[in-house]
């Protein structure tokens, strides 16, 4: 998520201690037995038969990370299209578009040729340099309180391995500000420094591996770039500011393909009986970052939307619209996988009836974010109303562009993001390498799974269209 990797490249404050997650809820996708409208049947079925949570132990232990690429990405889809295939969905398919350049990381290592001499936990940026081989460096921190103090450090980055201190705050010269950062960032890459250095911000020795690094701006250094375990990082950043002399030996190996790759969105629906043409599409990204297993980021959201599909099908239902599943690659690159999909598709936009998007993680869902479309929330609040017993009530007019909904509403289509407990997604599991299954709540994801079902049931249903944008 964007917004989350921008503030990791500044130094990040010490995290505060997290408060315990909120406790499951036994039975929060019960209903009564004697309730045999459809979306009670769907809610039944999925709590009884529920799939998700083995796909998604499938997808994490056996598959493992997905990164966009990867040969693990183009398992995952094989996979997604067998097992779609299996759950009654039709037209299953895989869809490519021209993706970029592939990129794989190698092992990376760090040390003190300082102080303790101890060895440095760091993870680099995806499709971040390498660096020349094994290199050596003084650390440098670059800050001050105002913007002549960061054109002291221009000339001085030869050799250099940096990082960003204390930076001046934004006010009305923030332009100024940020065109300063950027030829900051020059003048790393044009004088010849070795690396750049971020907090990963994550407390207990986390790593995150961020990026990549064009998704960071283009006042980020175009130079080997890697992010240190906050325990570590702050320990650098200590020594320093005792004034103390710091020299890093730093291997930040990685390979490029020579060649753009094509990657892949993985396709399968259920038909609408009277619109077929017009379409709910439920998504979530299959790929995922390479330091854990891709469990919470975002299996869980591509566990759910196939659930959600398995557990219409299954309860014998057939809808009006037809509901489709889009499994996105390239979302954590810059959303890819959804820009390729709405441009493939512009020709069919204003058929789409709506989008529901996963992507924060295992908890349970509280609604929808409406991006900023109040017009959208009668018809919104109607779909979540068989749900608002199970916790799902909440229709804020939030706005985020930070997964694959966003390529949807810059095109004017109603796309909505799930607002979800965020449990320890951020803090913990979120680009880490503790994003496993044993990290998965398998009632919440239940619940998740049930309410993209029932809302994707009830707009595909209802005789009003979404407005579009």
């Amino acid at each position: 998520m964007i917004r989350l990797l921008l503030a990791l490249v500044l130094l990040a404050a010490p995290l505060s201690a997290q408060a315990p997650p909120p406790a499951s809820r036994p039975g929060a996708t019960a209903v009564a037995a004697s309730d045999t409208t459809a979306t009670a049947r769907i809610i039944r079925e999925i709590a009884e038969h529920q799939q998700a949570v083995k796909n998604v132990e499938y997808l994490s232990d056996v598959i493992g990370p997905r990164l966009t690429t990867s040969p693990q990405i183009a398992h995952a889809h094989a996979w997604a299209e067998s097992t779609l295939t299996a759950m009654g969905a039709v037209n299953v398919h895989q869809e490519g578009y021209e993706f970029g350049r592939s990129w794989t990381r190698g092992e990376a290592t760090a040390r003190l040729l300082t102080q303790n001499g101890k060895s440095l936990e760091l993870a680099a940026a995806g499709w971040s340099a390498p660096t020349k081989g094994t290199v050596r460096g003084d650390f440098m921190v670059v800050g001050g309180k105002t913007s002549a103090d960061l054109e002291k450090f221009i000339g001085q980055f030869k050799g250099k391995i940096v990082t960003f201190g204390e930076m001046p705050p934004l006010g009305a010269d923030s332009i100024a500000y940020r065109a300063l950062r950027v030829k900051l960032a020059q003048a790393m890459r044009d004088e010849g420094a070795l690396a750049f250095l971020a907090n990963a911000g994550k407390s207990e020795g986390m790593v995150l591996t961020g990026g990549p690094v064009w998704r960071l701006g283009d006042w980020t250094p175009q130079i080997p770039f890697a992010f240190v375990a906050q325990k570590d990082y702050l320990q650098l950043r200590r020594s320093v500011e005792r004034g103390e002399h710091v020299r890093i030996e730093l291997n930040l190996p990685s390979t490029t393909s020579a060649k753009p790759v094509q990657q892949y969105n993985t396709i399968g629906e259920l038909r609408g009986s009277e619109h077929p043409d017009e379409v709910v599409i439920i998504g979530g990204h299959i790929d995922s970052w390479d330091l854990g297993t891709g469990a919470t980021d975002n299996g869980t959201g591509v566990a759910a939307v196939m659930e959600a599909l398995r557990g219409i099908k299954a309860a014998g239902l057939t809808p009006r619209r037809t509901i489709r599943v889009v499994l996105f690659s390239g979302e954590e690159e810059g959303h890819w996988g959804s820009k390729a999909y709405v441009e493939t598709h512009k020709a069919e936009l204003d058929k789409i009836q709506g989008v529901l998007i996963l992507d924060l993680g295992t908890g349970k869902v509280r609604g929808w974010a409406l991006q900023g479309r109040e017009d959208s929330r009668r018809l919104m609040a109607s779909a979540i109303a068989p749900l608002n017993d199970l916790g799902v009530n909440e229709l804020p007019l939030e706005r985020s562009g930070d997964s694959d909904h966003a390529s949807f509403t810059d095109a004017g289509v109603p796309a909505f993001f799930a607002i979800q407990d965020a449990l320890d997604y951020f803090s913990v599991t979120h680009h880490s390498q503790f994003d496993t299954f044993d990290r998965v709540r398998p009632d919440q994801l239940t619940q998740a799974a049930t309410a993209v079902a029932v809302t994707a049931w009830e707009l595909a249903e209802m005789p009003e269209r979404l407005p579009h944008w």
